[in-house]
C-alpha cells in the first residue's frame, strides 16, 4: 500500500500539470490571437463612435442595478457562444465552431467596453466586487507561474521562428511542413510532461 502511494502521488501531479498546461495554453492563444489580433481592434473602434460613448454616460446617470442586470445578459450571452462553439469543436464541426467564435468576438468586446465604462457603478456591489478581485487574483496567479513563464516563453519562440521562416522562404513553407509539425509536436509533449519517464 505504502508503495503505492508515490506512484500515486506522481500520477496526480502529473494530471495536474497537464490540465494546468492545457488551462494555460488556452488561455495563451485568446490572448496572443483573439485578443491581441481581433478583439483590441474591436474595442479601440467601438471606444470612438459617438453613439457609444454618449449610452456609456447614460450608463453612468442611470440605476446601478440596471447596469449591471445589462451587464450580466450580455456575459452570459458570451459565455453561452463560447460553450456552443465548443460544442461545434467537440462533435468535429471545426467550420461551424470558428464561425460561432467568431461571432462571439465582437459581442466580447462590446461586454470588455461596457465593462470598462461602468466599472465604477458595477464596483457598488460588494459580491460583484469581490468575486472580481478573486478573478484577478486567480489570473494573476496563473501569469506568475512557473509553467505560464515557461510555455509562454516557449510560445513567443515558436512565434519567432514561424515569423523567421516565413520571412526566409515563403515558397518554402510546404517543405518546411513536416519539420516544423515535429518540432511542435515535440514541444507540446515538453510542456505536457509526456516526455517526461
Amino acid at each position: 500500500m505504502l508503495s503505492t502511494a508515490p506512484m500515486i502521488k506522481r500520477l496526480f501531479g502529473k494530471l495536474f500539470h497537464l490540465i494546468l498546461s492545457i488551462i494555460i495554453l488556452g488561455y495563451i492563444v485568446f490572448e496572443e490571437l483573439v485578443w491581441e489580433r481581433f478583439a483590441q481592434p474591436i474595442i479601440r473602434f467601438i471606444s470612438r463612435l459617438r453613439i457609444l460613448e454618449r449610452f456609456g454616460h447614460f450608463l453612468l446617470r442611470i440605476n446601478s442595478l440596471f447596469v449591471l442586470v445589462l451587464f450580466l445578459i450580455i456575459f452570459i450571452i458570451v459565455e453561452l457562444l463560447g460553450v456552443y462553439a465548443a460544442s461545434h469543436f467537440l462533435r468535429g464541426q471545426v467550420i461551424g465552431g470558428l464561425l460561432v467564435y467568431a461571432g462571439k468576438i465582437p459581442v466580447s468586446a462590446f461586454t470588455y467596453w461596457l465593462f470598462n465604462t461602468t466599472k465604477s457603478r458595477l464596483m457598488e456591489f460588494i459580491w460583484f466586487k469581490r468575486l472580481y478581485e478573486l478573478v484577478m487574483s486567480i489570473i494573476e496567479m496563473i501569469t506568475h507561474s512557473a509553467t505560464y513563464l515557461e510555455i509562454k516563453e516557449k510560445t513567443v519562440s515558436i512565434k519567432a521562428y514561424l515569423r523567421n521562416i516565413i520571412r526566409s522562404n515563403k515558397n518554402g513553407i510546404l517543405k518546411k511542413n513536416s519539420i516544423i509539425y515535429k518540432q511542435l509536436r515535440a514541444l507540446i509533449k515538453k510542456l505536457l510532461g509526456w516526455s517526461r519517464g
